[in-house]
């Protein structure tokens, strides 16, 4: 979201929490929805072939000793597979491949289908304040201060939930399942300063717990659905693969686990009697029956400012909102501002549509008309200042004024705009055979956070935190 920063989680190891005991089960409490059959969420064909590699992103501390450690492999065999690399210097984000020597398999069982995992069309009846009131735990009576805001626990979850597009049963089953502030009461101090389990100084509260949380179950499902992630790692280093014929939400939701519960633990929360019977007795089967829309025609975008004027592409494809979302946004500046001052210059609407939420730094288009998040094609813009920002609900034509590009919102070095596309709920990656297309221009895909390529016909323009028209100098028609 920056002119090519990485957020990344430094790999310092956090305290593992012991999972709490088990309590009793109660029936769920909220209505019980159809169960059309118990067989699981299809999965798109596979070839039958084992994955033997496993893209990875250096992060803080990283050695390649360490790393073929983790993966089971050898210094050599990381090296032959990555060309070029210089052991003594790892870049924080540098990708590489690393060949997959672990063997032992985590749990086969499915845990949700992916429609759960995504904030999309299987929430559109459903109710984050009355089912937080409804239960009547601690999270019902929850106040946390965020940015000048005094918000309800309902409040943060619904405003994560959305930005990050994580389904809301999931944060509330696993919220549930460490630290029982859903239905109960917190057990203990820890309990109550780091609920989702990650215990790590800086992410106290249930705002930046929460926020860990949905982006690390992103990176599990997009990571597994779309970007060669075939393992999940524990806090001391361990990986196990991700059981053959397992789903992205469930990959998602066993590294989420991984990361807060020790190997042993982990194993048991994947069981009857672990996050299964949780999310059973909060909201009852999770393989049930959805109407699900198919998926409309992709809108015809422009690009996001002014005919005429020339912009700058600063940012490839990275993540749709934290780096664990699919890779599918890309970032552009305007010609008269350098560093963090609000620009003159308007972002506009790239098509026709409803300006479904705003926040800070957030203006989410929605381009069926609805108003609603959860269904068809969405364009989600950061960094537009909220002086000048366009208010929720109005209705505007392609190349109509949403607001003027600054560094609100999310984690920006330089005033530019950060463009993401959502169908139905679920981030859309750029990669091969689905195109990001801005009027003339197409992206290309990287397999580097930042770095990428707009080609039109036989002109390429490099993504750069420069303004160098040459190389990344766009002008719109």
């Amino acid at each position: 979201m920056g002119w090519g920063m990485i957020v990344l989680i430094a790999c310092a190891r956090p305290m593992i929490r012991e999972p709490l005991p088990p309590t009793e089960i109660p029936e769920p409490r909220s209505p019980a929805r159809p169960v059309v059959s118990q067989t699981p969420t299809p999965d798109p064909p596979r070839s039958g072939v084992r994955p033997d590699r496993e893209l990875y992103l250096v992060q803080a501390g990283d050695t390649l000793i360490g790393l073929a450690q983790q993966f089971q492999t050898t210094v050599e065999a990381i090296l032959a597979m990555n060309p070029g690399v210089d052991p003594r210097r790892l870049m924080i984000g540098q990708p590489l491949w690393i060949p997959l020597g672990v063997q032992e398999q985590g749990p086969a069982g499915k845990l949700i289908p992916d429609s759960e995992l995504v904030y999309g069309p299987a929430y559109l009846d459903f109710s984050i304040s009355e089912t937080i009131r409804r239960f009547g735990g601690y999270l019902s009576r929850y106040r946390e201060t965020v940015g000048g805001r005094t918000l309800s626990g309902a409040e943060i979850l619904e405003e994560v939930a959305r930005n990050h597009s994580v389904g809301p049963r999931v944060l509330l089953a696993l919220l549930e399942m460490q630290s029982r502030w859903v239905r109960g009461e917190p057990p203990d101090e820890r309990a109550r300063l780091y609920p989702m389990g990650w215990e790590r100084p800086g992410y106290e509260g249930l705002y930046r717990q929460l926020n860990w949380a949905a982006d690390r179950l992103n990176d599990g499902y997009y990571g597994f659905k779309g970007r060669h992630m075939w393992t999940v790692r524990f806090a001391d280093g361990r990986r196990v693969r991700v059981a053959d014929g397992l789903n992205a939400g469930t990959a998602a939701v066993q590294a989420f686990l991984a990361a807060v519960l020790p190997l042993e633990a982990w194993i048991g929360a994947m069981g009857p009697g672990g996050f299964p019977a949780i999310y059973r007795a909060l909201f009852g089967e999770p393989f049930r029956s959805e109407p699900i829309p198919s998926p409309p025609a992709e809108p015809i975008w422009r690009l996001p400012w002014g005919d005429g004027e020339l912009w700058y592409f600063t940012g490839g494809p990275h993540g749709g909102w934290g780096n664990g979302a699919a890779w599918g946004a890309l970032d552009f500046a305007p010609p008269d501002v350098d560093g963090c001052v609000p620009s003159r210059y308007w972002v506009r609407a790239v098509a026709d549509g409803v300006v479904a939420r705003t926040g800070e730094g957030l203006v989410v288009l929605d381009t069926d008309g609805d108003g609603r998040e959860e269904t068809g094609w969405v364009m989600v813009y950061l960094h537009i200042a909220a002086e000048g920002r366009i208010p929720p609900g109005a209705r505007v034509r392609a190349g109509d004024p949403l607001g003027h590009p600054s560094c609100e919102g999310g984690f920006a070095d330089a005033t530019h705009v950060h463009l993401a596309r959502r169908l139905n709920g679920e981030w859309v990656p750029i990669e091969a055979g689905r195109p990001f297309r801005l009027g003339e221009w197409e992206a290309l895909p990287s397999f580097t956070l930042y770095e990428g390529v707009l080609v039109r016909g036989e002109e390429r323009k490099s993504a750069c935190a420069c303004k160098d028209e040459p190389r990344n100098g766009i002008r719109a028609p």
